[in-house]
């Protein structure tokens, strides 16, 4: 009977520990958990950040555009104004 009392006490204690152990695997799956949501959340910002960055790249690419039509129609006015010139020193010859 000593024996098999020894044997419960022991399965008992094995019981226990494997309790504990079940507590911290699920207190560590929490983190894990947790950790993940964190990751996703900060993905969610990254695919912000590149979204906006896109947008700014388009707003960039568009600010371009104009500025070389700006430079174009500077051009266009500059060598009116020389042709003017031009024409109004002919005349006076």
């Amino acid at each position: 009977m000593g024996a098999a009392t020894e044997l419960t006490g022991a399965a008992t204690e094995l019981t226990g520990a494997a309790t504990e152990l079940m507590g911290v695997a699920t207190e560590l799956m929490g983190a894990a958990t947790e950790l993940v949501g964190a990751a996703t959340e900060l993905v969610g910002a990254a695919t912000e950040l590149t979204g906006a960055a896109t947008e700014l790249t388009g707003a960039a690419t568009e600010l371009m555009g104009t500025a070389t039509e700006l430079m174009g129609a500077y051009k266009y006015l500059h060598l009116v104004i020389k042709y003017r010139k031009i024409t109004v020193i002919n005349q006076k010859l």
